[in-house]
């Protein structure tokens, strides 16, 4: 235990220095306004590193009773489909939508059929504002599962910690950086007069 307490820190530390940030002006999916942007998509080239992830998260998720794993497309996905191999249970992933101008996270309907009364873990890579993770739940709870804790590789701010609060699940994370986060009327940043500008994932 003691081995794998020393590695998750090492990992934590390691994922605070590799992952690439971006400071800025950005728009987040869920409306809010914020300072720092991540492009966690090479984080994903190396399969057996995230394994090793996932087995981390994994670890600290087996007094969860987890039946269940779901990520939302894309990153969260992948992680947890991994996370779902460690514990040698089923996989579902929730795919975003956007339905008169709302956007939701729909979980395909044939696997929907395994969700009802079962303890599902719902896994993502980084939760920031955190709206696919609690679109995720909502969808989730509409089809009768159990929301059994949030896992993730890093958190960005309080969201994540107040949206377990909210379902009375555990949070699970890796490593946490903080960024600041507005509503688009009280964003310091459009107060100095300082333009949005397009994540730096996403071409002009």
């Amino acid at each position: 235990m003691t081995d794998q307490i020393g590695e998750a820190l090492r990992i934590g530390a390691w994922l605070r220095e590799a992952v690439s940030a971006t400071r800025g002006h950005f728009v987040y999916e869920s409306g809010h306004h914020g300072d720092l942007w991540l492009d966690l998509d090479s984080l994903f080239l190396d399969a057996a590193r995230m394994r090793s992830w996932a087995g981390i998260l994994a670890w600290q998720a087996v007094a969860l009773n987890v039946e269940v794993v779901c990520g939302p497309l894309t990153g969260g996905a992948f992680l947890a489909q991994s996370i779902a191999a460690e514990f040698e249970c089923d996989f579902v992933h929730a795919e975003r939508s956007v339905e008169s101008g709302i956007v939701q996270y729909r979980i395909p309907t044939p696997l929907t059929a395994a969700l009802a009364g079962r303890r599902v873990l719902v896994v993502d890579d980084a939760i920031n504002a955190g709206s696919a993770v609690g679109l995720t739940l909502a969808e989730l709870r509409r089809h009768g599962a159990v929301p059994a804790g949030i896992a993730c590789l890093l958190t960005l701010g309080e969201a994540a910690g107040r949206i377990a609060a909210a379902q009375g699940v555990t949070l699970l994370a890796l490593a946490a950086l903080e960024r600041g986060m507005w509503r688009p009327e009280e964003c310091p940043l459009c107060a100095a007069g300082t333009p949005l500008v397009p994540p730096p994932t996403i071409a002009p």
